[in-house]
C-alpha cells in the first residue's frame, strides 16, 4: 500500500514538473522576446513581455512548491491540457482553398487607375473623352485636385528633404523608362531553362530582391488598355509566356513613421531599386536571345500583385496589397516578362494568411481615411476579395502629401524579420489557434492603434 501511494505521489510530481518546465520554457521565450522588442525599439512591447516573463518564473516557483500538495484530477488535467496545446500548436498546416471563385476577368482598364486620372489636363480631348464617361469619378477628382497633393510644400507632413528625395527618386524611374526598350541579341545562347531559372533567380536575389518567383503570364494579369506612358491608349498584347515576379524589402524604421513623409522617401526608394533590378533582369535575358520586357512603376502593362501572387510570393490581403510570408505587405514589387524558356514554380499558397486576414482588421481599423473595408469579402470580377476605396485613400495622400503606408505599417505580418516574428509568421500560418492567438497577443503587446513612430533621428 505504502509503495502504490509513493508511485501515485510520483505520478502528481511528474505531472507538476512537466507543468514548470512548460512554464519556465515559455518564461524565457518571453524574456528573449522582450530583448529583441527593445531593440527594435517597442518599450511597451519590451515591458509587458517582461513583466509576464517575471510572472510565469514566479507561478511556476509556487507551483512547483506545491506539486505535493495537486489532487490527481488537476496533475492529469494538466497532463492532458499540455497534450492538446502543443497538437493544436504544431500540427500540419490548414488547408484551405486559396481565394479563388472562377478565374478572373480581363477587364482592368489603366485610364481607371487614379494615377493615370491624375495626369489628365484639362481641356485636353483625353479630358473631355474620359470625364464625360465617367461623371462620378469627375466629382472625386476635383475634389483631390483641390488638396494640396503629393509632395506639396503645403501637405501636413512636409519635409523638404525626404519630398525632394522622392521627387529625385520619381524623376530616375522617370528616366528608366527609357531605356526598358533594349534591343534583343539576335544569337540565342544554348543553355538549359533548369540552369538559367536557378541563375536568374540567384542574381535577381543578391542585387537586392527579397522573394522571387516564376509563373506562367494569364490573361487577367494585364490591364486591357495602357493609361500611362508613351503606349497611353493602346491595348496591351500579351506577347510573353512568362513573368519573372519579385519583391524587394521597405526599411521598417521609414515606414513605421507612415504616414509621415519617410514613407514616401522609402516606397519611392524601392520603386527605383526595383526598377533597376528589373531592368537589370529583362536586359540579361535579351542578351541571351529572347524578348522581355522590365514592368517598373509608372510604366506597368500589368497588375504586379496579381502576378506576385501567382508567383508564389503572397496573397492579396484586406488592404489590396500583397501579402508575404515574411514581410507581409511592406514591400514594393516588379515583373520581368519574357519568352525566356525557364521553369514555373509550383507557387504553394496557404490560405491562413486570408483567414488572418478577415478577423485582424487592424488595417482598417488604423486606416486614416477609412478605405479598407471592415467586412466581409465581396465577389469582384469573378473572384472573393476585399475592396478597398480608392478614391478616398488617395484623397488623404493628397492632404497629407505622401503615400500614407499606415495599413502597412500596423499589419502584423510587417514586424522585422528575425527569429521571433518569423516563428509568429510560420506558426500564424499552419494553426488557426495560434493565429488568433497572435492576434490578440499583437494588439496587446503593441496596441489595437498603435501611434506612428517618430521619423528616423537623422531625418529631423
Amino acid at each position: 500500500m505504502l509503495a502504490l501511494k509513493i508511485n501515485k505521489m510520483d505520478d502528481y510530481m511528474f505531472s507538476t514538473l512537466i507543468i514548470v518546465f512548460t512554464i519556465g520554457l515559455l518564461a524565457i521565450v518571453g524574456f528573449v522576446s522582450s530583448i529583441i522588442s527593445l531593440r527594435e525599439k517597442e518599450l511597451k512591447a519590451a515591458f509587458r513581455l517582461l513583466t509576464i516573463s517575471l510572472a510565469l518564473v514566479v507561478s511556476a516557483y509556487f507551483l512547483g512548491l506545491s506539486n505535493y500538495s495537486l489532487k490527481p484530477i488537476v496533475a492529469y488535467t494538466n497532463i492532458a491540457l499540455f497534450v492538446i496545446a502543443i497538437y493544436l500548436f504544431i500540427k500540419k498546416p490548414v488547408k484551405l482553398e486559396r481565394n479563388k471563385m472562377s478565374t478572373p476577368k480581363r477587364i482592368v482598364d489603366e485610364h481607371n487607375v487614379i494615377f493615370a486620372r491624375m495626369r489628365l489636363k484639362p481641356n485636353t480631348p483625353d479630358w473631355e473623352n474620359y470625364y464625360s464617361s465617367h461623371p462620378f469619378e469627375y466629382e472625386q477628382d476635383s475634389i483631390a485636385r483641390k488638396l494640396p497633393g503629393l509632395l506639396s510644400p503645403k501637405s501636413n507632413y512636409y519635409n523638404p528633404f525626404t519630398y525632394q528625395t522622392a521627387d529625385v527618386n520619381f524623376g530616375v524611374i522617370d528616366y528608366l523608362h527609357s531605356t526598358i526598350d533594349h534591343p534583343v541579341s539576335e544569337q540565342q545562347n544554348a543553355i538549359s531553362p533548369n540552369d538559367l531559372s536557378k541563375k536568374v533567380k540567384e542574381w535577381t536575389l543578391k542585387l537586392g530582391a527579397h522573394s522571387v518567383g516564376i509563373t506562367e503570364l494569364k490573361d487577367y494579369h494585364a490591364y486591357t488598355v495602357r493609361g500611362r506612358g508613351k503606349d497611353k491608349g493602346k491595348p496591351v498584347e500579351l506577347k510573353h509566356k512568362l513573368a519573372i515576379a519579385f519583391t524587394v524589402e521597405m526599411d521598417i524604421d521609414n515606414v513605421q513613421a507612415a504616414p509621415a513623409s519617410s514613407i514616401v522617401m522609402e516606397s519611392s526608394q524601392q520603386y527605383l531599386n526595383a526598377a533597376v533590378i528589373a531592368i537589370q533582369i529583362a536586359n540579361l535575358l535579351k542578351g541571351f536571345g529572347y524578348d522581355s520586357r522590365a514592368h517598373i512603376d509608372g510604366d506597368y502593362e500589368l497588375i504586379c500583385p496579381l502576378v506576385a501572387a501567382d508567383a508564389g510570393l503572397g496573397e492579396i490581403g484586406r488592404m489590396g496589397l500583397l501579402m508575404t510570408p515574411k514581410l507581409g505587405p511592406r514591400v514594393r514589387i516588379a515583373v520581368v516578362t519574357t519568352n525566356t524558356p525557364l521553369i514555373v514554380d509550383k507557387a504553394q499558397h496557404n490560405g491562413m494568411m486570408i483567414e488572418f486576414c478577415r478577423f485582424c482588421k487592424k488595417c482598417a481599423d488604423c486606416c486614416p481615411s477609412q478605405s479598407i473595408p471592415k467586412g466581409e469579402m465581396q465577389k469582384v470580377n469573378g473572384v472573393l476579395r476585399w475592396q478597398i476605396d480608392s478614391n478616398a485613400c488617395y484623397k488623404y495622400w493628397c492632404s497629407a502629401g505622401t503615400d500614407c503606408g499606415r495599413c502597412m505599417a500596423v499589419c502584423p505580418f510587417s514586424h522585422p524579420d528575425n527569429i521571433l516574428h518569423n516563428t509568429v509568421r510560420y506558426l500564424i500560418v499552419r494553426s488557426r489557434l495560434f493565429a488568433r492567438f497572435a492576434y490578440l497577443a499583437d494588439d496587446f503587446l503593441y496596441g489595437r492603434r498603435p501611434k506612428p513612430k517618430s521619423l528616423p533621428k537623422w531625418l529631423k
